[in-house]
C-alpha cells in the first residue's frame, strides 16, 4: 500500500454487518438508517401486543356478563382481560427481543380508535340532553381507562418477556442482579431497622429523635472546629436519600388505603349485619299473581333445598298508622310468629313486649299511663305503672284496654317516638285495600294495640316497618288464604343466589320467581361498593404518586452509575442482565415501602378497633368507628403497589441497559 492511502476499515461501525472480502465497502448513510428503522419496529411484537390489547377488553366485557349470569365477582373477569393482555406483550417480547414500547403505543392507539367508533355507529338521533351529555363523558373516560389498562398490562408483560428471553434463551437468573442492586441501594440492615424503628414509633416521634440526634452530631462537629480538629462525618447520598423518601412514599400510600379500606369494610359489614337482621336473605314470589294460596306446601319443598335453613310466608301492604293527631305511612308486614324467627332477627330485636303477643293479643298489658300527662322521651322500661287501688276497675278511658280484644301489632323505636305510643297503646291503621266497593277497592281501618317495640339500628326499618300476625293481615287486606310470598335463609350469605337458583329449579320455575338480598337491596350496596372503589382510586393516586418517585430515584441511580453499567458492559453482561438490576433496585424499594406501610395499616385498624374512635349513636346508630381487616383487601393493596413499582422500572431501566460501555469509560 502506497504511503498516504488510506485502507477500508470494515470494523469501524459497530452498527454495520462485516463485510466479505473482495466486496467494496460502502459507508453511505442509507444502509445505517434501515438498520435503525427495523429495530425501531417488529411486525411479530407488535402482532402480538395488538392481538392481547384488543382481545382484552372483549374478555374482560364478556366475563362481566358470563360472572353475573353465574353469580361470581366481575372482578375475575376483568382480571382474566388484564391476563389476556399480558399475555400478549409477553409473547410479542419473546417473539422479537425486545420491550416494544412503540409497538404496545400503535396498538393501544388501535384499540382507543375502534372503542371510540362503535359508539358512533348507532348514534343517529336528536342532540343529546344534558343527562345524556354527561353519561357521554363518563363513558368516554371509562374507554379511555380501559384502553389505557389494556396497554399498561401489555407492557408490563413484554417487560417481563424482554428480562426472560431478551437475550435469546430463557434466562429466570437473578441472583447476581439482585445483589448488584443491593449494593447499588446501599439498604443496609442498620437503615431498615431505622426505618423500622421510625414506623412502629410513629412517624412524629421517629422525627423528633432523629432531628435530635442530628442536632447532637452538628454541635459535637462545631466543638472539633472549634478546637481545631479534623471533623470527618459521612453525609448521606444523594441516592440514599431518594430511595428512603421512595420508600416513605409507597409505605404512605398503602397506609392510607389499607385503613380507609378496612373502615369502610366495617361499615359495610355493620349496615349488611343490620339489614340481613332484619330482612330475609331471599324471596319466593309468583309473576304478576296474588294467589298465593299452596304456600304451606312450596315452603315444605323450599326447606328440602341444600343449603336453606328456615322459611316463613309474608304479607305485606303499604298502610298508614295514626294515634291521636299523629300519623305515619308504614309497610305493615304480616308474618308467622311460630317461623318468623327462623328466617330473620325480630325476637331478638324486641326491646319491650313480646312477639307471643301477636297469637295471644289478650295477654297485651295495658297502657302505662294517660297520654295527657305528656310524652316522655325515657324508654318504657324505665316508667313506673301508675298504682291502681283496691276495689272495682276504673273506667276504661281512651288509651285503656277495649272491652274487646284488638290484634297486636309489633312498631319500631323510631315510629313509637312518632306516634307517641309504647306497649299497650291503641293505634288505629287504615288500609287502601280493606275490599271491594261500589266504585272500586274501598279503605278499611281497623284500631291495633301495640304488642311490641324493637330496635335494628336501621333509621329506615325502626321509623316504617310494622309487623302484625298473617291471619288478622288476610283479613284487613282481604286476602283469603293467600300470601305475597315466602322469606328464606340460606346458610351462607354470600351464597344466596346460587341456592336460590336451586330454589327455583326445585319449584319448576314459572310461575314462581325469586330474589335474593343483593338485589333487593342494590342500590344501597351498589352505591356503597362505588364509594369504597372512588375513594380506593383517590387514594391509589398516593402509591402512584409514589411510582414517580422511584422513577426520579433510578434515573439518578443511572445518571450516577454510568461507569458501574459500563464496565458490567465490558465484562460481557447483556442488556437484559442489566435491565434486570434497576428492575430488581425499583422492586426493592416497593417491597420494603409496601411491608412498611402494611405494618402501619395492620398498627392503626388493631388501634382504632381496640381503643375506638366514638360516634354518636343517636346518628350513625353505632357507638363506635368500625373496623374490618379483609386479608384479601390488604393483598391486593401489595399486589397494586408491587405492580406499580414494577412499572416504575421499565423506563429507567430500559435506559440504562442501552448505555454503551463507551459512554460510561469516556471520562475515565
Amino acid at each position: 500500500m502506497t504511503r498516504g492511502s488510506v485502507e477500508p476499515n470494515v470494523t469501524a461501525s459497530p452498527d454495520l454487518a462485516p463485510v466479505p472480502p473482495g466486496e467494496p465497502v460502502t459507508t453511505g448513510l442509507p444502509p445505517r438508517r434501515a438498520f435503525h428503522v427495523s429495530r425501531l419496529f417488529s411486525a411479530g411484537t407488535f402482532a402480538f401486543s395488538a392481538a392481547g390489547i384488543v382481545a382484552a377488553p372483549l374478555v374482560a366485557g364478556g366475563g362481566v356478563v358470563l360472572a353475573d349470569r353465574l353469580g361470581l365477582a366481575p372482578g375475575l373477569a376483568v382480571l382474566a382481560g388484564v391476563a389476556v393482555a399480558v399475555a400478549g406483550g409477553f409473547l410479542g417480547a419473546a417473539a422479537g427481543r425486545r420491550v416494544g414500547f412503540h409497538e404496545n403505543v400503535c396498538a393501544t392507539l388501535i384499540l382507543l380508535a375502534l372503542l371510540f367508533a362503535l359508539p358512533k355507529l348507532g348514534s343517529t338521533g336528536p342532540a343529546p340532553s344534558s343527562w345524556e351529555a354527561q353519561g357521554t363523558v363518563v363513558v368516554m373516560l371509562g374507554l379511555v381507562f380501559t384502553a389505557l389498562l389494556a396497554g399498561t398490562s401489555s407492557l408490563a408483560g413484554a417487560s417481563m418477556g424482554y428480562l426472560l428471553f431478551g437475550s435469546g434463551r430463557f434466562d429466570p437468573s437473578l441472583s447476581y442482579e439482585v445483589f448488584v442492586a443491593r449494593s447499588h441501594l446501599r439498604l443496609a440492615p442498620r437503615t431498615l431497622l431505622g426505618l423500622f424503628l421510625l414506623v412502629v414509633t410513629g412517624i412524629v416521634p421517629g422525627l423528633l429523635v432523629a432531628m435530635a440526634w442530628s442536632f447532637r452530631r452538628d454541635r459535637k462537629e462545631a466543638r472539633a472546629a472549634r478546637q481545631g480538629e479534623l471533623a470527618l462525618r459521612s453525609r448521606m447520598p444523594a441516592t440514599l436519600l431518594m430511595t428512603l423518601i421512595s420508600i416513605g412514599g409507597v409505605a404512605i400510600g398503602v397506609w392510607a388505603l389499607t385503613v380507609v379500606l378496612s373502615v369502610m369494610s366495617g361499615f359495610q359489614g355493620e349496615l349488611k349485619a343490620k339489614i340481613m337482621g332484619t330482612r330475609s336473605h331471599g324471596m319466593v314470589m309468583k309473576h304478576g299473581q296474588n294467589n298465593f294460596a299452596e304456600w304451606r306446601q312450596v315452603r315444605q319443598e323450599v326447606l328440602a333445598v341444600p343449603g336453606v335453613v328456615g322459611a316463613t310466608p309474608f304479607l305485606y301492604n303499604e298502610v298508614m298508622l295514626s294515634a291521636e293527631q299523629n300519623l305515619t305511612g308504614t309497610l305493615l308486614e304480616a308474618v308467622d310468629p311460630g317461623t318468623v324467627g327462623t328466617v330473620i332477627d325480630l325476637p331478638r330485636t324486641i326491646q319491650e313486649g313480646k312477639l307471643e303477643y301477636l297469637e295471644h293479643p289478650e295477654r297485651i298489658p295495658p297502657p302505662l299511663g294517660q297520654r295527657g300527662d305528656g310524652f316522655s322521651d325515657e324508654p318504657p322500661s324505665k316508667k313506673k305503672a301508675p298504682s291502681v287501688p283496691d276495689g272495682p276497675a276504673p273506667a276504661a278511658g281512651p288509651f285503656h284496654a277495649p272491652s274487646t280484644v284488638l290484634p297486636g301489632v309489633i312498631i319500631g323505636k323510631e315510629m313509637a317516638h312518632a306516634l307517641r305510643v309504647s306497649v299497650g297503646d291503641t293505634v288505629n291503621v287504615t288500609s287502601p285495600l280493606g275490599g271491594p266497593g261500589p266504585s272500586g277497592p274501598r279503605a278499611r281501618s281497623q284500631p291495633l294495640r301495640v304488642a311490641a317495640v324493637f330496635y335494628s339500628g336501621m333509621y329506615e326499618y325502626d321509623s316504617r316497618l310494622a309487623y302484625i300476625e298473617l291471619s288478622e293481615a288476610q283479613r284487613l287486606f282481604g286476602a283469603g288464604q293467600s300470601v305475597t310470598g315466602l322469606e328464606i335463609k340460606v346458610r351462607n350469605v354470600d351464597e344466596a343466589r346460587p341456592i336460590l337458583r336451586r330454589v327455583l329449579a326445585a319449584l319448576e320455575g314459572y310461575p314462581y320467581r325469586v330474589r335474593d338480598w343483593g338485589e333487593l337491596n342494590r342500590p344501597l350496596f351498589s352505591a356503597l361498593m362505588l364509594q369504597k372503589v372512588v375513594m380506593a382510586v383517590i387514594l391509589g393516586f398516593i402509591v402512584l404518586v409514589a411510582s414517580f418517585i422511584i422513577v426520579a430515584t433510578l434515573v439518578m441511580q443511572v445518571l450516577d452509575k454510568r461507569r458501574e453499567i459500563a464496565v458490567l458492559r465490558s465484562m460481557g453482561a447483556g442488556q437484559p442482565s442489566v435491565m434486570k438490576v434497576f428492575v430488581a433496585e425499583g422492586v426493592i424499594i416497593g417491597a420494603v415501602g409496601t411491608a412498611f406501610g402494611l405494618i402501619l395499616g395492620f398498627g392503626t385498624c388493631v388501634l382504632v378497633d381496640k381503643v375506638g374512635i366514638p360516634l354518636d349513636p343517636e346518628v350513625y346508630y353505632i357507638s363506635n368507628v368500625p373496623v374490618r381487616m379483609n386479608p384479601t383487601e390488604f393483598a391486593l393493596v401489595a399486589l397494586l403497589a408491587l405492580v406499580l413499582s414494577y412499572l416504575a422500572t421499565i423506563y429507567p431501566a430500559s435506559k440504562a441497559s442501552r448505555l454503551e460501555p463507551v459512554e460510561g469509560l469516556r471520562g475515565e
